[in-house]
């Protein structure tokens, strides 16, 4: 589910641990890797269920409506209509996300109170009131509807973002992309597939594999990786490098060298981007500069083996 920028992330922020104590066990920083890895399936899981129990709570609001002893217009014509939604109805009835989330004790993270807030939120947004309005809303309708919960409401409710803070120290990291995630497989929807919230299992368990190698073996390598990236500190010492630059010039030089099968470009471009988000103003051009020559360096020795279409340039 995650995409490998994400799982970069996580193994740099395992390092940064490692440059901050060396005697730190590898095998202590893997679990610590496996750990972080599984909440980020639970995050996904967490907002799965939230969604569902979003669309469901109609039916709460419309019986609490209808117990009022003076009934408005509006308590009379509260709309269930989402909780009939077909990817609702289709969720609520996956046996493979009912085990997932009793197995990850999901309903522990689920908080009345933010479900309300949320479907607050909704019943306020004119979406929604067209979406109610339809005498029979169609599958593309269902699917717009909720695409627009995730993106409008999911992703601008305060009190949700306040509460799955609080649960998962990787929320930042992995919320709007795990969002992202879930819209896809909106997208691409099909009642007739029963795995469609789930098919990207079997990659996961591959890509947690390739996080735990490179971890490993970034580790393992320290001692030549930075061989090949001092030489290129023009004008720097290696102790006024900013740790999480040189982290990221380890990692990059490790995939160049260690992992045959993931482009050049895409090994240079990730580290690059992801110097935007987590280390200094100046660090893009930096590590680029740097890893530019690492690379012409190992090409030129015939040190980057590659196996594939494009891999190389």
């Amino acid at each position: 589910m995650l995409g490998r920028r994400n799982l970069r992330i996580k193994v740099m922020q395992a390092l940064y641990a490692w440059e901050m104590d060396h005697e730190t066990p590898v095998i202590k920083l893997e679990g610590q890797l496996k750990t972080q890895i599984q909440k980020s399936i639970t995050l996904y899981l967490t907002d799965l269920t939230y969604l569902i129990e979003v669309c469901n709570y109609s039916m709460v609001d419309k019986a609490k409506r209808l117990a009022k002893y003076i009934k408005t217009e509006e308590d009379q014509n509260a709309s269930t209509t989402i909780a009939a939604n077909a990817i609702i109805t289709f969720l609520q009835n996956d046996e493979i996300l009912a085990a997932s989330v009793k197995k990850e004790g999901v309903r522990n993270y689920v908080d009345e109170e933010v479900v309300k807030s949320l479907f607050i939120d909704l019943c306020a947004r004119q979406k929604y009131k067209d979406y109610c309005a339809l005498e029979k809303p169609s599958f593309e309708d269902d699917k717009e509807i909720i695409q627009f919960i995730l993106r409008k409401v999911f992703q601008s409710n305060k009190d949700l973002e306040h509460h799955l803070e609080e649960l998962f120290i990787n929320y930042d990291d992995d919320n709007a992309l795990l969002l992202h995630i879930i819209g896809k497989y909106i997208d691409t929807f099909d009642v007739e597939k029963k795995d469609t919230f789930f098919q990207s299992m079997d990659i996961w368990e591959e890509e947690k594999k390739f996080a735990m190698d490179l971890l490993a073996k970034t580790i393992q390598q320290n001692d030549e990786l930075i061989a090949y990236i001092q030489p290129k500190l023009k004008n720097w010492e290696m102790d006024r490098v900013a740790i999480l630059d040189l982290i990221l010039l380890k990692l990059a030089v490790c995939e160049l060298k260690y992992f045959p099968t993931i482009p050049v470009k895409v090994s240079i471009n990730e580290y690059i981007d992801i110097s935007k988000l987590y280390s200094t103003p100046k660090s893009k051009d930096f590590v680029n500069g740097v890893l530019d020559k690492v690379k012409n360096e190992l090409l030129e020795k015939g040190e980057i083996k590659k196996f594939g279409r494009g891999l190389v340039e």
